[in-house]
């Protein structure tokens, strides 16, 4: 037995070893936090780009958003079923997303740039939701586990801007309804996509989300003095609110959450006579 030991010593040294090595290692060791940061950091880079007209740099940046994604999905094999197939779905939209940069940057429109910007947010705002804020936040991080280029536009942010609800919407009313409407929300459309409600008749509008994100339901005044309606909704939840139109028309309906309108999330609301 002891010329065996010679060995068995060599093998547990090299356990020792492979272990040592694979807890020092990001992509073995806390792997979604650190690629997080950086596909995030990737974000970043992209939006000081376009701020900064610096279109020509985009190419490079958004070349890095596939790879560091499907890193990320590799390395999130404990995510429950539902939670991975929702990142998976979200990384196979990405190389659309990553293309319409490099188009956007090459026609020199930073206005073009920024609508693909709020796309690329919504994927990734989908992908955050699907782990635990500890899976995703790096040792030196906040302790608050909350990405702020990713929560910015719920409170009014520069990173993400474009969805706020601080006012009373206009057309909401404390008349006790006389219809209803229940629109359903998922990633990334209303069902149903048209609304229809009657001028001057008190209606109950209910959105319920059956998404794995924040969703809103919105439809903006004409003449941009405001929000006519404004529903939204964290993930699985619902929000309602009786709203009276007066002006008889077709109006689109849009979800404001930086990147869904892109995605397609839009709908018409057409208010008839009585």
């Amino acid at each position: 037995m002891l010329r065996f030991r010679p060995r068995l010593l060599c093998l547990m040294s090299a356990l020792l070893a492979w272990s040592a090595a694979s807890a020092a290692d990001p992509m073995t060791q806390g792997a979604p936090a650190a690629t997080w940061a950086e596909l995030r950091g990737v974000r970043h880079a992209i939006a000081a780009d376009v701020e900064a007209t610096r279109l020509g740099e985009i190419h490079a940046q958004s070349e890095r958003l596939v790879p560091l994604a499907n890193t990320l999905l590799a390395g999130s094999k404990d995510l429950a079923p539902d939670k991975r197939a929702r990142v998976e779905s979200a990384v196979k939209q990405l190389p659309k997303v990553a293309d319409a940069l490099h188009d956007a940057a090459d026609q020199g429109s930073s206005e073009a740039t920024r609508r693909q910007l709020q796309r690329l947010d919504g994927l990734l705002e989908l992908i955050r939701a699907q782990y635990s804020p500890e899976a995703l936040t790096p040792p030196a991080a906040s302790i608050s586990g909350q990405d702020p280029a990713m929560h910015d536009h719920a409170h009014g942010g520069s990173a993400a801007p474009g969805h706020t609800h601080t006012e009373r919407p206009l057309a909401a009313v404390d008349a006790p309804p006389v219809a209803s409407l229940v629109v359903r929300a998922a990633e990334f459309s209303f069902e149903p996509r048209r609304l229809e409600l009657r001028a001057g008749q008190p209606t109950r509008v209910e959105l319920e989300n059956d998404g794995a994100i924040e969703h809103a339901l919105v439809v903006e005044a004409p003449d941009g003095a405001g929000d006519w309606i404004h529903l939204d909704a964290r993930a699985h939840g619902k929000d309602a609110a009786t709203f009276q139109l007066d002006r008889p028309g077709t109006y689109p309906l849009l979800c404001t959450v930086p990147g869904h309108e892109e995605f397609g999330m839009i709908g018409t609301l057409v208010v008839v006579r009585q």
